[in-house]
């Protein structure tokens, strides 16, 4: 199984990605024998950006979903064949790898076909006489070499395109079955062994480890035919020259070929109504990436995931119920995140999710490194609003000046200066403001959308109040949403401004405002989470 991806939820605000990312950190540190990879849902805040350039951190990559994925579950540790080896060599490998099939490459690994034990046992069930050189030609080297013997005449860059008969039968009588061309399976009959170079066979091969007279060897030099010694019986020869066969003779030509990043689920159709038990993996170019079985199906794995900063499924990623959760760290509501066995969820009453994190590494005797502690300082001052937010608590606070205190610099000044190039950087976008930083809640069969901004000059946002209210309807419509809000938080004049579409006497009884001038100024409001949707949830439910 790979990685376990660690992030935050979709709309990721900045202690969402900052949290998953020094977490993930913590994680590797801690657990060697894992590998944790940080991982967003969305696009990056101006602030995260700001922050992590400004401590030299990478961006984490960006996942569309959770859902396993062919990569997840296949077998990437996979034995194949060269297009031109022989049935021998291809069994043998089989055997020795404990494998029933074969992907078949060329030089380039690109993929040519599918070599399967199904293959092997119906070339042999169906099998009523020796397979023969018409349509798969064979040189006398390649011959030699499959029945481990020695050519005593001839060359081996001889190519034999005729029938394979058996010398079994009285030499008068033989002679009638030969054609010019043909290849003879032969003990030490010597009354035979000259008939047949007579009648034409281009080859002899003589088994029991026994040669011809030299009079033989010398009428097939001059017949130009080739005369090859195999150390096995005549029974063990004629089957060894049937495996001597290539593999891109007998291969099947167009097995189903699918892509890494593939669905399970999607690929798990097509490869039960498959003719093998194999799907081959393979890259853009058809190079053979690994293999997919119905044994890989039936053990029914699960990307694993940690998650930040949220417990809901309705804010995780996209097929997070067929994953496998294996922690939580969040400071939210517990939700309805469901695994099957018991894990670490580690909830606690905090402004901050970073608050958390950076209390796992004291836990856990590990410094963090000075990126990661300015990464939790920005995320925990973001989401308690500089330590002003109701939900802000004395250990966000010791943690803020601890973190603080390892960088030497004043954790107020920093927050300040992050939310001002946060409005330097960011041009004004209705669109942008209403869906960027979103949390989405239900209460029954309502569904709630509170969208969250945080500026240190929410004047702007008032003066386009009309925008903002056409932009949030638009979105409340294309969410399906019951109730669509925005809250503008003024870090500086310590309140936020409140628009809302849709059902809008919720918001205004539960809130007590009113909205009909548009948007409505609520003075010491700065938590989304205890001041807005805690108040608009029980009120729904009372």
């Amino acid at each position: 199984m790979g990685p376990v991806f660690v992030f935050g939820h979709r709309n990721p605000d900045n202690d969402s990605i900052c949290s998953a990312v020094a977490y993930a950190h913590l994680k590797n540190v801690t657990d060697p024998d894992g590998v944790y990879v940080p991982a967003r849902l969305g696009p990056v805040p101006p602030e995260t950006a700001w922050t992590f350039e400004r401590f030299g951190v990478d961006i984490p990559v960006e996942i569309t979903h959770v859902r396993t994925r062919v990569r997840d579950a296949m077998s990437a540790e996979v034995a194949s064949i060269g297009v031109s080896e022989n049935l021998l060599a291809a069994g043998t490998l089989m055997r020795e790898r404990g494998v029933r099939a074969l992907p078949v490459v060329d030089a380039d690994r690109v993929v040519r076909g599918l070599l399967d034990n199904g293959i092997l046992a119906e070339l042999y069930i169906n099998e009523t006489e020796l397979l023969g050189f018409e349509k798969m030609p064979m040189t006398v080297g390649e011959i030699a070499e499959v029945v481990g013997g020695r050519i005593l005449c001839g060359s081996g860059a001889t190519a034999l395109t005729g029938h394979v008969v058996i010398g079994a039968m009285e030499p008068g009588t033989m002679v009638a079955y030969i054609h010019p061309g043909d290849t003879l399976i032969v003990g030490d009959r010597v009354r035979t062994q000259p008939l047949a170079l007579e009648a034409g066979a281009a080859c002899l091969i003589v088994t029991g480890g026994f040669e011809p007279g030299s009079a033989v060897l010398e009428l097939a030099s001059a017949k130009g035919a080739a005369i090859v010694s195999s150390p096995h019986d005549t029974y063990a020869t004629a089957r060894l020259v049937n495996l001597g066969h290539s593999v891109g003779g007998v291969m099947d030509p167009a097995p189903l070929l699918v892509d890494p990043d593939a669905l399970l689920a999607e690929v798990a159709e097509d490869l039960i109504d498959s003719a093998h038990r194999e799907a081959i993996v393979v890259d853009q170019d058809s190079r053979l990436l690994g293999i997919l079985t119905r044994s890989n199906l039936a053990r029914g794995v699960r990307r694993k995931v940690i998650l930040l900063d949220h417990n809901e499924a309705s804010q995780s990623a996209v097929g997070i119920e067929e994953a496998s959760v294996v922690e939580i760290v969040d400071h939210h509501r517990v939700g309805d995140i469901q695994t099957t066995t018991p894990i670490m969820f580690l909830n606690l009453p905090v402004g901050s999710t970073a608050t958390i994190v950076a209390e796992r590494y004291r836990e856990l005797g590990v410094t963090p490194p000075v990126a990661m502690a300015g990464v939790l300082l920005s995320a925990v001052l973001t989401d308690t609003v500089l330590l002003k937010s109701p939900t802000t608590t004395d250990v966000d606070r010791a943690v803020a000046q601890r973190l603080a205190g390892q960088l030497g610099l004043d954790a107020i000044e920093f927050g300040l200066e992050m939310f001002r190039a946060r409005a330097a950087q960011t041009g004004f976008s209705a669109a942008d403001a209403v869906s960027r930083d979103l949390k989405e809640y239900r209460s029954g069969d309502l569904a709630i959308g509170i969208a969250q901004v945080e500026t240190v000059d929410s004047d702007e946002y008032r003066s386009r109040a009309e925008e903002l209210a056409s932009a949030l309807e638009e979105f409340r419509l294309s969410r399906g949403l019951d109730l669509a809000m925005l809250l503008v938080t003024d870090v500086v004049k310590e309140g936020s401004e409140v628009f809302a579409a849709g059902k809008v006497r919720i918001a205004e009884r539960s809130l007590g405002i009113d909205l009909s001038a548009g948007s409505a100024w609520m003075d010491g409001v700065l938590s989304r989470k205890k001041q807005v949707a805690s108040r608009l949830l029980e009120s729904i439910g009372g």
